[in-house]
């Protein structure tokens, strides 16, 4: 609900030692830790805080130094790097939980927007009343036809400021092509609530954080982009704050959602949302070259949520414009889609008293009623609990004891009695019901590229809860095979470990009947890595540190019609793009040429690490009674930390270590990879 992850690497006596990255699950349940130091890689789990997200930052830390007999001041003086993601901007956005903002636009479009007249969903993050209008002009080739009055603009704002705007967004029309008026606007509201003042606010302006040419939707990136802006400001420099003050040393580096990351004084608002589970898709990518395996489905189920990706031909699908909150905005966003079920979801009974999952969620608080807290409602967390999958006494490490009478008494009253059925009967069909509706959703709305198809795909299990589901989930699916990583519990934060440091850069080139015109294609390259090559010195890295790839995206209005995948750029565009430049598709307004240049920063090596047993069998000091449709039974428990490389085990089994649990059903088998991870095929 509030961080994301973050990545420390550890010196000692100028040496590197090894890598230590946190992050928080995405319903803002847990905080999670994953940590990586010489040979040893650890996981941790705090529990989000969600009255100040730097607490359980600063806590979960704290737990990282605790499991590593360290000071927390001694373990953040050896850290190079932190990496860190927030889930602040999604939180926002769902919550409706922003400041009030105040947007000044070109007169005339005050209720649409420059919609068009349709209805812009973006107006859930505005106050009715908060919209103004300024007389001003700049032409389609970027002439300034009128310029805005210092009167007009100081009575607007004053209007604006005395109704409780918090944060001022100026979008003007056409200001992609000259963004001159929205300049001097900003220098007259700046001559009149100069910095040194109480009343002087935060001013975005729509080119600085998008320069695309469809107005309604730089006005929209720009309406949004604001609205996250203040919160992550706060939360991300006291998060910053925090680690210096114990001896940090360096910039906090902010994950976004397009596989980069930047300081935060270099970190747009926007580019935070989603970022958490664009890194969990990093991730399978990379294990994807892992495992030589070119079709994955990676399956992430946390507390309230499951976020579902896919991998074609071992490259993730690439992250494009998509809506926030039905709003179209100018952010690229990878294709994860993210269903209402997790371990927190509510199961009750609907129409003909069928049993239902979510979307509801009993949250953190209350939680499952196994907590204790009070809730009322069964969840897959009860169930699971109840059917013996879960350990009462080692959730969280033994961190947490679950109540199992109380998921009992929840499933008794709210499945139970209302069905006519036994509690045992009752849980089983909870619990195929969970993965049936997990399986309906990911059918219906998988985010499939052309000419994929799920059957045959393996499928990645990740996050807290999958485990217990994967195998089913697979089956109902038609899955070729389930892995296991090591490292589930904390894989959002793995696939963030192996971000680089990098920065977009983007021109704008509109086409006319003919084409490009007089634009000199060598002058854009040039342009663009030189703002690459400034930014990259403030990072701290020379100019031949630098990677530069470059694409192209054609554009009518918001719809794409053709690409140029990215491609290395050196001297000139790469051969595709170029194409792309010389013969765009026919109707093309506009191209989008993008420079994203990277400098690579040492990352955690994807192996095995950690002591083993010597046998699946010593890695198994306890059994528990199960209970399946065919009847109760005791099982074995294995520790999946412990276990030998390429042991072999046969189902029914659970397999488990402090925050993850694997339910292996009956012929079924499960095998250790070299590195650590499991593997069953179907």
């Amino acid at each position: 609900m509030a961080l994301r992850f973050m990545r420390l690497k550890i010196r000692a006596g100028g040496r590197e030692q090894g890598c230590t990255q946190l992050t928080s699950t995405r319903g803002g349940t847990f905080t999670d830790g994953y940590i990586v130091g010489d040979a040893r890689r650890l996981s941790v789990k705090v529990e989000t805080t969600p009255h100040d997200l730097t607490v359980c930052f600063y806590n979960c830390i704290e737990e990282a130094a605790r499991r590593l007999a360290l000071d927390m001041d001694e373990l953040l003086d050896r850290t190079r790097i932190i990496r860190f993601s927030s889930t602040i901007a999604t939180n926002t956005a769902v919550q409706l939980s922003g400041p009030k903002l105040g947007v000044i636009v070109t007169d005339g479009n005050q209720d649409t927007l420059y919609s068009n007249g349709r209805e812009n969903p973006v107006s859930a993050f505005l106050s009715p009343g908060m919209v103004v209008g300024i007389a001003e002009e700049i032409d389609r080739q970027g002439n300034v036809n009128r310029e805005p009055s210092a009167e007009e603009v100081d009575e607007k704002v004053r209007f604006l400021l005395e109704n409780g705007a918090r944060t001022l967004i100026i979008s003007l029309r056409n200001s992609h092509a000259n963004p001159a008026n929205e300049n001097l606007i900003r220098r007259y509201i700046d001559s009149s609530y100069p910095r040194h003042y109480l009343g002087a606010v935060p001013m975005l302006l729509s080119h600085q954080v998008t320069r695309v040419p469809d107005d309604a939707l730089r006005t929209n990136t720009a309406i949004v982009n604001g609205y996250f802006h203040r919160e992550l400001v706060r939360t991300l420099y006291k998060a910053e704050d925090i680690v210096r003050r114990k001896g940090y040393r360096y910039p906090l580096m902010i994950a976004t959602a397009d596989y980069g990351l930047a300081r935060v004084a270099k970190t747009k608002a926007i580019n935070t949302y989603q970022s958490g589970p664009a890194s969990g898709v990093r991730g399978a990518h990379v294990l994807s070259q892992q495992l030589r395996r070119s079709h994955i489905l990676t399956v992430d189920v946390g507390g309230t949520t499951t976020d579902v990706s896919f991998i074609a031909d071992g490259q993730p699908v690439g992250a494009r414009f998509r809506p926030i909150m039905g709003a179209e905005v100018a952010q690229r966003i990878p294709d994860i889609v993210s269903f209402g079920l997790g371990g927190g979801s509510r199961i009750g009974l609907g129409e003909n008293r069928k049993i239902e999952v979510g979307p509801d969620s009993q949250g953190a608080v209350p939680g499952p009623a196994c907590f204790g807290l009070g809730g009322s409602a069964v969840t897959p967390t009860d169930v699971w609990l109840a059917l013996g999958y879960l350990a009462p006494d080692r959730y969280l490490g033994g961190r947490k004891k679950l109540q199992r009478d109380k998921a009992l008494a929840v499933i008794e009253k709210g499945l139970a009695q209302p069905l006519g059925i036994t509690v045992e009967r009752a849980t089983l069909a909870a619990k195929d019901a969970v993965e049936e509706a997990l399986a309906q959703h990911i059918a219906a709305k998988a985010p499939l590229p052309d000419g994929a198809r799920l059957e045959g795909s393996t499928l990645c299990s990740v996050g807290g809860g999958a485990g217990l589901l994967a195998i089913g989930l697979a089956e109902k699916l038609k899955l070729g095979s389930v892995y296991f990583p090591i490292n589930a519990a904390v894989f959002s934060a793995f696939g963030a470990s192996t971000l680089d440091v990098t920065h977009s850069y983007e021109e704008i080139l509109p086409v006319g009947s003919n084409g490009l015109g007089d634009v000199s294609k060598g002058d854009i390259l040039d342009r663009l890595k030189d703002q690459a090559v400034r930014d990259m010195r403030g990072e701290g890295f020379g100019s031949d540190r630098i990677t530069f790839l470059v694409e192209a995206e054609c554009y009518a209005g918001q719809q794409e019609l053709g690409r140029a995948a990215p491609r290395k750029a050196a001297g000139k565009f790469p051969a595709q793009v170029g194409a792309v430049l010389d013969r765009p598709p026919d109707g093309t307004e506009y191209i989008i040429v993008r420079l994203t240049a990277a400098c690579a920063i040492p990352r955690p090596q994807y192996s095995n690490a950690g002591r083993r047993a010597e046998s699946a069998q010593a890695a198994s000091p306890s059994s528990r009674h199960i209970n399946f449709s065919q009847g109760a039974e005791e099982v074995p428990v294995y520790r999946f930390d412990l276990m030998a490389i390429e042991a072999r085990i046969e189902g029914p089994a659970i397999v488990e270590d402090d925050h993850t649990s694997i339910l292996l059903p009956e012929g079924h088998e499960f095998r250790m990879d070299d590195l650590g991870n499991g593997i069953v095929e179907l």
